[in-house]
C-alpha cells in the first residue's frame, strides 16, 4: 500500500510540474505574441516607431478615426459619381 501511495504522489508531482511547464510556455508565447502585435501596430500607424504604449494606442485610435472618415468621404464621392 505504501508504494502505491508513493507512486501516486510522484505522478501527481510530475503532472504538477508538467502543468507548470505548459503554463510557462503559454505565458512566454503570449508575451511574444503581444510584442509581435505591438511591433506590427508601430509599423502600421504613422509616426509611432519609437512611441510609448500610451501614445501608440492614442495615435492608433486617431488613425482609425481618420481612416473611417476617409472611407465615408470616398463612399459618398463614389455614390455621387455613380461608380
Amino acid at each position: 500500500m505504501r508504494k502505491a501511495c508513493f507512486l501516486s504522489m510522484n505522478r501527481r508531482s510530475q503532472r504538477t510540474r508538467m502543468s507548470r511547464l505548459v503554463l510557462r510556455k503559454r505565458v512566454k508565447f503570449v508575451r511574444f505574441s503581444v510584442h509581435r502585435n505591438l511591433c506590427t501596430l508601430r509599423r502600421i500607424v504613422p509616426g509611432c516607431e519609437e512611441a510609448d504604449l500610451e501614445t501608440l494606442f492614442q495615435r492608433s485610435i486617431e488613425h482609425i478615426i481618420k481612416l473611417k472618415s476617409l472611407v465615408c468621404v470616398l463612399r459618398s464621392l463614389a455614390n455621387s459619381y455613380g461608380v
